[in-house]
């Protein structure tokens, strides 16, 4: 443990760079720690990768995906570019916030190189902790806040404004927190603290409900089918063995506890629940106009906008724009989708698109190679997580963007990268 110290530092540092919302949320807009606004952001960012960087540089260095860096690579390459000779017409970008979206993401590159291959797991074991204390800080936070009210998603709004918040940093931190939590716990062999690792889980499920993002749910959804398709049977098989039915009794009567002492939270669940799926339904009612049932029969905004991305890409850009515009696209940050996938093509033109997507499209191929053969455990973490990054690039974010820059960043250097140590099992249903 004492020698491993200094691959829990540089691990803290991985999960500030790469999810560092959830955390900074709760220290600057919850608790007002520090400066306002982006400022605040860039010191976290700046002492995760003090973290992360060696205190000797002049050592092994390890090469990323090399695939996936050449994707990113040229997209960024190609953005700088638009950004200096093909500005929008909408006015020419902040120098320093523009410059730094280029430099954070090539420095955490470059930092987690020194990153060993044969480390990685403590990555995972970092994360079970760093999304417990982000959850947990969430909940503390929304009982301080006299602007948040029962039944709405659970975020920390913004100090700048109160009205506004980001519920997905906290859902996709909650599903990091599931993850991870199953993958270690699959790797322990002290029952208390596998116990532990599977109530944490169980907690994170809990803050998913509450933070209600449709994307994130879908994908535990998807996670879970993909999971029974590679290892159901071996999992049915594991379930009717005397100890692992133990553990689940165990785990059972300490939920079961704690919700008898808080009925607050198994009602709020509930609740949560219920509004999950009505908004689910406004969002197939917007889309296609089915209705799932009465309630349902109402507009989600948040697709009226992707809705109307589309129709302006294939309609106008595509159907009215000349060969010109479709080539080189309108200029650097020139539009706004919230559908990324699509935002290149209209910004950037078709090299832009097919650089951009290419990347997703090698991060799928990876990911499918990696539900039957993982590299490590942080490589299946991340095959899994990979599915709410594919699904936002329909439904979030924009395509040169830091916070994303950031996470590809984490799937450059680690997803699928094998360690020359062999001697790692794969992770299988198990007892307990």
């Amino acid at each position: 443990m004492l020698n491993d110290f200094k691959y829990y530092r540089q691990a803290l540092g991985v999960n500030m760079l790469w999810n560092s919302y959830p955390i900074v949320f709760i220290l600057r807009d919850g608790f007002g720690v520090g400066p306002s606004g982006s400022t605040f952001t860039i010191l976290y960012w700046g002492l995760g990768l003090l973290l992360l960087m060696p205190i000797n540089i002049f050592r092994t260095i390890y090469l990323p995906n090399r695939m996936l860096f050449a994707c990113w690579f040229g997209f960024i390459v190609l953005g700088w570019l638009y950004w200096q000779y093909y500005p929008s017409m909408n006015g020419y970008p902040e120098r320093v916030r523009e410059t730094l979206t280029y430099v954070i993401p090539l420095l955490f590159l470059f930092a987690s190189m020194y990153y060993p291959n044969d480390k990685v797991h403590i990555i995972l074991i970092v994360m079970v902790f760093y999304s417990l204390l982000a959850s947990t800080g969430l909940l503390y936070s929304l009982t301080r806040d006299p602007h948040w009210t029962f039944g709405e998603r659970a975020a920390i709004k913004f100090a700048a404004n109160t009205q506004n918040s980001n519920p997905h940093a906290y859902a996709n931190n909650a599903l990091c927190g599931i993850l991870a939590s199953f993958i270690v716990a699959g790797r322990t062999k002290n029952v208390l603290i596998k116990i532990f690792y599977y109530l944490v889980a169980i907690f994170s499920v809990g803050v998913l409900i509450l933070a209600r993002t449709n994307t994130s749910l879908i994908a535990l959804v998807v996670m879970a089918l993909i999971y029974m398709t590679f290892h159901g049977k071996r999992l049915v098989k594991s379930v009717f063995q005397i100890r692992t039915l133990a553990l689940m009794g165990v785990v059972y009567g300490i939920v079961a506890f704690l919700l008898s002492q808080f009925a607050f939270a198994s009602y709020a669940l509930e609740v949560y629940l219920q509004a999950f799926i009505s908004r689910f339904g406004k969002v197939i009612y917007t889309v296609t106009g089915v209705e799932v049932n009465q309630k349902s029969a109402e507009i989600d905004y948040s697709s009226v906008n992707r809705i109307y991305s589309f129709k302006y890409v294939f309609e106008e850009f595509l159907g009215e724009g000349s060969l010109g515009l479709i080539l080189f696209g309108e200029g650097y940050k020139s539009q706004f989708f919230d559908v990324p996938a699509l935002e290149a093509l209209v910004n950037q033109g078709i090299l832009g698109f097919i650089l951009f997507n290419s990347f997703f499209l090698v991060m799928g191929m990876i990911a499918v190679q990696q539900f039957f053969k993982p590299a490590n455990d942080l490589s299946l973490f991340m095959a899994y997580f990979s599915i709410i990054v594919l699904i936002a690039l329909f439904s979030g974010a924009r395509p040169i963007d830091l916070s994303m820059w950031l996470v590809y960043v984490f799937y450059i250097r680690f997803f699928g990268i094998y360690s020359t140590d062999s001697s790692t099992k794969p992770l299988q249903p198990q007892p307990a």
